[in-house]
Order: structure tokens, then sequence, then C-alpha cells
């Protein structure tokens, strides 16, 4: 595993990066942007919290860290909260299924990035990819809606752990 603090040229690099997928987030509100490699993953520390993952088998856009999502918030994401049922198996990793949502909250279009959220505090327990847009999602009854990207325990959190 390698670490150090990102170039300014590669900052600015990853700051249009994040704004072209995340355009409510600001890189400018971070004095420290440090990146971790192993491997193929990237993941890009915000003042010394992961905050964004970049890996291949993920796709081509940075990927918010749960970590960083449970100490800075998530309310530039649009979220999906799901039923107490629901719970256990998203954040083992389990895509998501429309009887176990309970409140969308924003718009978001097919292929975006949603933040999965337990119903009692609203905490983040899961990164997803929608399969569906937010108003499709809205007239389902069932099937398969969004697909795990990131969870508590995986990979991911397991890398940054280390760091």
């Amino acid at each position: 595993m390698r670490r150090w603090v990102l170039s300014k040229k590669d900052r600015k690099k990853l700051a249009r990066s994040l704004s072209e997928c995340y355009p409510r987030f600001s890189l400018k509100n971070y004095d420290k942007v440090e990146v971790i490699v192993e491997g193929s993953t990237r993941i890009y520390m915000l003042d010394g919290i992961p905050a964004f993952i970049e890996d291949p088998a993920l796709g081509t856009k940075p990927i918010p860290h749960l970590v960083f999502l449970l100490r800075r918030g998530y309310e530039w994401l649009p979220a999906i909260t799901v039923d107490e049922g629901a719970v256990r198996p998203i954040s083992r990793g389990a895509d998501l299924m429309r009887p176990g949502i309970v409140d969308i909250r924003g718009a978001f279009a097919k292929g975006e990035v949603v933040v999965v959220a337990e119903p009692n505090r609203g905490l983040p327990i899961a990164v997803h990819e929608a399969l569906y847009s937010s108003e499709e999602i809205r007239e389902m009854e069932k099937g398969r809606v969004s697909r795990s990207l990131h969870h508590i325990g995986d990979r991911f959190w397991k890398l940054a752990e280390g760091a």
C-alpha cells in the first residue's frame, strides 16, 4: 500500500471529477488531500478521512466512502431509507429490492450513486448504484432497484482501516 499527498495539479483534476459526479460537493473545504493506492484501487483521503473510492470494478466515477458519509454527512447525495428488515442484508452487501424501501430523498437518474440509510437514525449503511430513476422506483411494487457498490466491512472499508 502506498500513500501520498496529491499535487495541486492532481487535486484540481480530482475536484473537477468530483464536481461532475457530485455537483453539491466541494473539495474547497478540505486542507489535506491524500491518496492511498493498493493494486488498482485508489482511496482519496480528505483531512485524514477516507472519502472517495476509485476502482475499475465499480466503474469510472469515484464512489463516496461510508466512513466519510458517517462522519461528515450525506445531505449532498440522494438517499433511500430502508425498513428494519432490509438493514442486515444491505449492510452485508445485498442489492436493494423495492419492498424494502420506506422513503426516497432527492431525485436521481438511472446509474447515479445513492446512499442507503437505516430507518431509525438515518445512518448510511451502503452506497449503491440506482438501476432506475427515483420516479420509476416510486411507481414500482417489486423488483431490484439498486446494485451494491460499497457496504460496511467490505474490502474498501478494511483497506481504509489499515490506512
